[in-house]
């Protein structure tokens, strides 16, 4: 029997381990939301990673673009000195023009070439398919020609 002067146990056991149990389900829920937000961050780190590489690489560039201008426009001393650069700039550009216009006629010239002789091939195929058909309609029974040909 219970007196007044005795706790009652079974009552603090349960008030004890009904909040842990809570706190079990609720942890399990904090384990999955600091999951989401770990994930979160490692998709935010890797497109800060992307971000800094194409900065990166864009700054690599204006850099490239910056040293092409520079060498673009070549300081010169006198009038002259610029006039001789850039008359043996415009004769080396003007033989790689008259190198590549070269160059282009070969290449048609060996179209044309390619080209002919294809449809020689051509005509001289023809020429033996219509023979066979000769051939084959004007000495071969019509009954037979149907098997060989299907």
């Amino acid at each position: 029997m219970r007196t007044s002067t005795t706790p009652d146990f079974s009552c603090a056991i349960v008030l004890i381990l009904r909040p842990s149990f809570f706190s079990f389900e609720l942890s399990g829920e904090i384990v999955e939301e600091a999951a989401k937000q770990e994930a979160a961050l490692r998709q935010a780190n890797q497109d800060l990673i992307a971000k800094q590489e194409k900065e990166l690489a864009l700054t690599r560039q204006l850099n490239e673009n910056e040293e092409e201008k520079l060498h673009l426009e070549e300081k010169y001393s006198s009038l002259s000195e610029e006039v001789t650069s850039k008359t043996k700039k415009l004769k080396k550009i003007y033989q790689k023009y008259q190198q590549n216009k070269a160059e282009l006629k070969d290449l048609e010239h060996e179209f044309l070439h390619e080209k002919n002789d294809m449809l020689a091939s051509i005509r001289e195929l023809t020429k033996q398919i219509k023979l066979k058909d000769f051939i084959i309609s004007n000495f071969i029974p019509p009954k037979v020609s149907v098997l060989y040909l299907d």
